[in-house]
């Protein structure tokens, strides 16, 4: 009898002891696949939309021109702080659109331009907490450019002209986070652009973008976490609990 009871206890506490070192390397790989998850690399991709509002100077006219320009950057983000990459910009349906021109006196014209340019882009982060980020991106490009000069109805061409342009600029980017992986996004900056100007057009200004601003490293992060590894957990915690006597 006292065997059995013996026994009877020494299988409870194996089991228990047993259980327990279930449960520590469960804790233990749960501990690690967070932290794997969640971890700081040193290289990884980049890619982001960007579109600007800006204004093109027709000097003749005395006119500020708005457009739109429409971009797509792609590159690597190095140690959370350098943000290195392209980027491809063209103006966007609207902006190419015929502009009405008036030099002051009766004599009525319509300008069409294209614009066209690829940039080497370098961005550093000032500042990155949890709700606030502050940035300052560089850019260096070049780029080609097509203007056309026609009458007021439209129909008779009065000048044509085509060329590269080469364009570097700067400012500043701030980036508001209530959430972790959603927000708001501001940029304001200065381009400076040469090119053999023989139009009245001054390409040189300010440039602006507003906008949401979308983690998806963190979005991808949260879900696998979320999502995966931790429900995975918790199931083989309870299973291992309910296992026991």
């Amino acid at each position: 009898m006292k065997r059995i009871i013996f026994l009877f206890f020494f299988f409870i506490l194996a089991n228990t002891f047993y259980s327990q070192t279930q449960l520590d390397s469960l804790k233990l790989k749960f501990q690690k696949d967070s932290a794997r998850t969640y971890r700081f690399k040193k290289v990884r991709p980049w890619i982001a939309l960007d579109q600007r509002n800006s204004w093109i100077k027709n000097t003749k006219g005395l006119q500020r021109i708005p457009v739109t320009i429409n971009g797509l950057q792609f590159g690597a983000i190095l140690k959370e702080k350098h943000t290195v990459g392209l980027g491809l910009y063209s103006m966007n349906a609207t902006s190419q659109k015929p502009v009405k021109i008036s030099d002051g006196s009766n004599k009525i014209t319509y300008q069409e331009l294209l614009l066209k340019y690829s940039t080497l882009n370098y961005e550093y982060v000032i500042v990155n907490t949890r709700f606030f980020e502050l940035d300052v991106p560089l850019e260096v490009g070049l780029g080609r450019y097509v203007y056309n000069l026609k009458d007021s109805s439209q129909t008779a061409l009065l000048w044509h002209e085509e060329g590269p342009i080469k364009l570097t600029g700067g400012g500043v980017t701030m980036i508001v986070k209530p959430l972790k992986w959603i927000g708001l996004r501001g940029m304001a900056g200065f381009r400076f652009v040469a090119f053999n100007k023989r139009t009245n057009l001054n390409f040189n200004g300010f440039y602006y973008s507003y906008g949401v601003w979308i983690d998806l490293r963190q979005i991808y992060r949260d879900i696998k976490f979320y999502g995966f590894i931790r429900p995975k957990y918790r199931k083989k915690v309870k299973a291992i609990s309910a296992s026991k006597p």
